[in-house]
């Protein structure tokens, strides 16, 4: 990330930027925004401390239009009630981790969706169980990720574990996007002795990734209960995600990513999506992995705005 001072963003009255969003009030909202700066137990040297702030002033560079399957071209900051509950200082196992799952359980009491900024993958275990509350045994789980994260001990290698041994059923849990060369044969083996459905990387070359997405609803939401999106964005191909410590060359484009958080938000049963693994420190002058994570934010609120 450049040193230098970003130059001042014009005003136009016709042209209003978003983002800048209320905190909660009590009241029902459509979306609620909230930071987990999780990076204390991060296998890579990492800042994704610095994410979640640097997304929110990523926001401020775009507009809140965007073109809604069945209802045309839409004002998401007209059309839905956005809040925005700041972030959980030391969201960290071992730190204020629980707090961090009030803070979404609380949230989701009153949101048709919570969007949790990262942070490390850490912050998807009080993400999620958060947004689910009590009904972790009907949950589901969809990941966009290079990674399986089944590591053993607590870290950000070992989110869905921490999950599967919290109650949630791996038959319930779809992994896209599992790169070759990123992971081991161990943790592939527990994947399938958990009942995990995994679409590889590769697989995604001769599939449309609105057909991925459906096919994870229907795995993730069989239960009946909420489902959790968590998108690591090192799904990403390096050159797309240089922020992203573990991204890989031939991982997903900005544009396919964008298309299936918005596919995926669409579903009611999608209760809460985290955003995680991006380090804005190490990102490139030009601030493309922060500003691709901005992007998703609206993207995620376009799909909450065509349910």
């Amino acid at each position: 990330m450049s040193d230098q001072p970003s130059p001042a963003l014009s005003h136009d009255p016709l042209w209003p930027r978003t983002g800048g969003w209320p905190r909660p009030d009590g009241a029902e909202a459509d979306a609620a925004l909230i930071g987990l700066p999780t990076r204390r137990t991060s296998l890579s040297p990492t800042h994704a401390d610095a994410t979640p702030s640097a997304v929110r002033d990523a926001l401020r560079r775009y507009s809140a239009l965007a073109h809604v399957e069945g209802r045309g071209a839409v004002d998401l900051d007209e059309a839905l009630r956005i809040v925005d509950a700041g972030d959980i200082a030391e969201p960290d196992h071992g730190h204020d981790e629980d707090a961090a799952v009030a803070a979404v359980r609380a949230l989701a009491e009153r949101a048709r969706l919570v969007i949790a900024l990262g942070g490390d993958n850490a912050a998807t275990v009080p993400a999620a169980l958060g947004a689910w509350g009590d009904g972790i045994a009907s949950a589901g789980l969809i990941t966009f990720d290079a990674h399986h994260d089944l590591r053993d001990g607590i870290s950000n290698g070992s989110p869905v574990r921490r999950l599967i041994e919290a109650g949630l059923d791996g038959r319930r849990v779809v992994q896209i996007g599992i790169a070759d060369f990123a992971n081991s044969l161990a943790y592939a083996r527990r994947a399938q002795e958990l009942g995990i459905t995994v679409i590889p990387r590769d697989a995604l070359h001769d599939r449309p990734i609105a057909d991925v997405v459906d096919e994870a609803l229907a795995i993730a939401g069989a239960g009946g209960g909420a489902v959790h999106v968590d998108v690591d964005v090192d799904i990403c191909d390096r050159a797309v995600a240089p922020a992203c410590p573990a991204s890989v060359p031939g991982g997903l484009s900005a544009a396919e990513l964008r298309r299936a958080v918005r596919r995926v938000t669409r579903d009611p049963r999608v209760r809460s999506l985290d955003l995680t693994e991006v380090d804005a420190t190490a990102d490139t002058p030009d601030g493309r992995t922060v500003r691709l994570v901005a992007t998703l934010v609206l993207e995620a609120l376009a799909g909450v705005a065509g349910r």
